[in-house]
Formats: structure tokens, sequence, C-alpha cells
């Protein structure tokens, strides 16, 4: 299972390479894998807001089966709000759920149905081959001596020669001698510390950093690599004709800095 502090990366590298989900533009819409948040206010018969009791919540899928049956629910500070977390595996059946909330209102027994929409995404990667292609061109940082960072003139502000890290450690030495340091913050996307005092001293680092645009670039080859995929790409239902992945490839390649110049010289 991919590391959990990769999540961000791994996402990163999802968009580089346009293997990304279609975005939800309705609230009552989810997907197979991800923890749908249900929720309900309950209200008297005159509609006002009332503190309610033994809030239980039903769910049943598109065919009828019972997939949550009278589970008891979490009520909020606001008594009147109760709320369920429903937790969707990969493999759910997709179509509309009806969820039907019960409780008491006094001495009323209130139900609210609802119903919400799941929904199911093809992607091309998972995370963990994703996480695979960046483990490859993962660079730790600490052998055989620390980095230096540079500061701005406060020594309030440090930077990393290196972005994109999974994890990073500041220490007040190059060598095992040194204590760790705890920046105010940290910019793990840029390879940027900020503190709010001044440090007066340099600072030196430990970590893992990815060559993303390195990353990227493999997973385009190796679509490149499939005949059916070469100029065209299909998620679900969405097929579109796109840019030849070579290209994206090859300026990933020059943002890396992994080579200068290429040329790819197709036949017919």
């Amino acid at each position: 299972m991919a590391r959990s502090a990769m999540t961000w990366i791994i996402n990163e590298l999802r968009r580089k390479v346009h293997d990304i989900g279609v975005e939800s533009l309705d609230d009552d819409i989810t997907y197979a894998g991800d923890t749908y948040k249900l929720s309900q206010q309950f209200k008297t018969l005159a509609s006002v807001a009332a503190t309610v009791a033994n809030a239980k919540i039903t769910i049943l899928s598109p065919n009828g089966t019972n997939v949550v049956s009278s589970v008891t629910c979490s009520i909020s500070t606001l008594k009147s709000m109760v709320y369920y977390n429903f937790a969707t595996s990969t493999g759910i059946t997709e179509g509309v759920y009806l969820a039907e909330f019960e409780g008491s209102v006094g001495a009323v027994k209130r139900r609210y149905p609802y119903e919400f929409e799941v929904r199911k995404t093809q992607r091309i990667w998972s995370n963990d081959e994703l996480q695979s292609y960046l483990d490859k061109h993962r660079i730790f940082i600490g052998s055989p001596i620390r980095e230096e960072l540079a500061s701005d003139l406060n020594y309030k502000r440090y930077l990393s020669r290196y972005d994109t890290f999974e994890w990073a450690t500041l220490y007040n030495t190059q060598d095992t001698s040194g204590t760790a340091v705890t920046p105010t913050s940290s910019n793990l996307v840029a390879g940027e510390f900020t503190f709010t005092t001044s440090q007066d001293i340099s600072l030196y680092l430990e970590g893992h950093a990815y060559d993303i645009y390195v990353a990227a670039a493999e997973c385009l080859e190796e679509l490149a690599g499939d005949p059916s995929r070469s100029s065209q790409w299909s998620r679900g239902g969405v097929s579109h004709t796109s840019q030849d992945p070579l290209k994206l490839a090859q300026y990933y390649r020059y943002m890396s800095g992994g080579i200068k110049t290429a040329k790819f010289v197709k036949v017919y």
C-alpha cells in the first residue's frame, strides 16, 4: 500500500500524466473507494430543529440490498445534526443508493430518506504503481554529508537545492554529532523551511526528494509503447485524442535536466 506521506506527490504525478478522475460537479456524488459523509438535520413537526435521540441510518444499494442496517449515527454539538461516514470499497456496486435516517424527536419518530450516487472511475495506474515509479527516482540527501541550506540574511528562511520531499529533517551540523532543529513551518513542495526567530547559524538537511519529472516521463514512455494508447486516451466512458505521450515525456526530461535535446521521428 502506498505510503501516506507520498499521497500529495502521487497526486501531483497523476496530474502530470493526465491520469486523474472526473471531477464531481454535484455534492450528492461520490466515487467507489471514497468515504462519503452523510448528514441530516432532525426537526419537529413544526419544522424547528430539535434534539434527536437514538439516531440510526439504513442504506440500500441500487439493487435493494441492505448494505448498512440500522447503524447508530454520530450527533453533533448542535444536537439536531446527525452524521454517518459511509466507507465505500473499490468493488462497490455503481448507482443510486438510498439512505434513511431515523430518530426520535420528543415522542415522535422521524425518518428522512435521501438518495446519493456512487460512480466508478478508471485509472491507468494505481497509487502503488505510481509510487514505484517515484521510488525509482528518489534522491537521498545526507550521505556522505548533509546538504548545507541556503538562507536569507536574517537566518529565518532556509532553502534546499532540491524539492518535492517526502520527508526532511534539519540539523545544526553536517555530521552525525549534530542535533535536529525543528522549523516553524516546512514547505516540502519547494524545499523551503522558515522560523519565526533568527537561528544565527547554518543548517543542514537529510531527506528523501523526488525527481517527479523523470518519473512522469517514464510513465508516459511506457504508455507510448501501448499501440492502443499511443495517440488516444480512454478513461471510463470518455475517450479523446491527445498529443503524442513521447513529446510530453521529452519535455519532462528536459525539465528535470536529464536530457538537453532529443528528436522523435514518426514513420508511417
